[in-house]
């Protein structure tokens, strides 16, 4: 399993498992508008500045080139062969299990396994969360992708598509949150979010993630010891017995925390009302995965419903 696709397998895939009805009905309505490239070869997408103007047409294009990967741009474009006339773009968090900063699973970086996948999904299921309720977001302007190797949250509020670059990455700030709330206890809003993000942290961190200067391992193995009374407390915006183990040093773990949070989503993506994303219903041929559209997303398992045939052949 996550094995690299050979260029027969790749061949197999698009002339005999891909179907245009999986192309989710928010690419298919806007095929025109959007930039298309390609990658041949793993090197990356070369080929850019492509305008499709039919799923027919895209589908003889992947029927004859099978390329490596595909992709298409989050932004609509007048003229998507120049990338001009931009009109708006989709709203993009991409949450990727290979570069989560903390993970149970033990995968090294830029690895994936079941595990970290399924940990990946709660970080989804928060940052959806947060533009529901703190941002008013409607649920069916948020959809979900499996890119293959992690989660793209696409969001088609017509508001937030418009969004600037500098307004996404404050809001890439908010979601991830990477900033220490001045008041940790409230309820509801940005301290809420943050304590939830603490106890994903917490729930999964290992001994090495809780280090800090200054905080040696007897603290740490405390922590992990009391980490069920902390996880309780945390959740009703107490961090007392936190507080008491860590004494002068608490802060600095918040910002510590705040720092890891940073990491768990690309921000680089978000702010970036050009970029180009790998094409759902197309192959990861770098670990033989299909792109796909989630349809429910507690349910759906990237061992079950995102697994090419060959891959399935490949096994037996």
């Amino acid at each position: 399993m996550f094995e690299e696709a050979t260029p027969e397998e790749r061949k197999i895939y698009y002339n005999e498992e891909w179907n245009a009805k999986e192309l989710p009905d928010f690419i298919v309505d806007s095929i025109e508008q959007r930039e298309f490239g390609f990658d041949y070869d793993g090197s990356g997408p070369s080929d850019r500045y492509n305008q499709i103007f039919s799923v027919g047409e895209l589908e003889r294009v992947l029927r004859n080139r099978y390329p490596y990967a595909v992709y298409s741009s989050v932004a609509y474009y007048k003229k998507p062969r120049k990338r001009e006339g931009w009109i708006k773009a989709e709203l993009v968090f991409d949450i990727d299990a290979k570069d989560l900063p903390v993970k149970s699973c033990g995968c090294g970086k830029g690895m994936v396994c079941e595990k970290c996948l399924e940990e990946a999904k709660e970080y989804v299921f928060l940052i959806s969360e947060a533009l529901r309720d703190d941002f008013g977001i409607k649920k069916g302007d948020i959809r979900y992708i499996y890119s293959g190797r992690g989660y793209h949250i696409r969001v088609f509020d017509p508001e937030l598509m418009l969004l600037s670059r500098e307004e996404r990455g404050k809001l890439v700030d908010y979601v991830a949150c990477n900033k220490v709330p001045e008041v940790l206890n409230l309820s509801f809003g940005y301290p809420k979010l943050f304590r939830e993000r603490f106890l994903i942290f917490l729930k999964y961190a290992l001994p090495e993630d809780l280090k800090i200067k200054g905080v040696g391992k007897q603290r740490i193995e405390e922590i992990l010891k009391k980490k069920r009374i902390i996880a309780n407390e945390v959740e009703e915006g107490d961090f007392s017995t936190l507080r008491k183990i860590l004494k002068s040093k608490f802060q600095d773990f918040l910002r510590h925390v705040v720092n890891i949070n940073a990491e768990s989503l690309d921000a680089k993506v978000t702010v970036d009302t050009k970029r180009i994303l790998r094409l759902p219903s197309s192959l990861h041929s770098k670990v033989s995965m299909k792109c796909v559209e989630i349809k429910n997303l507690e349910r759906f398992s990237p061992l079950k419903h995102a697994v090419p045939k060959f891959v399935e052949e490949r096994e037996r």
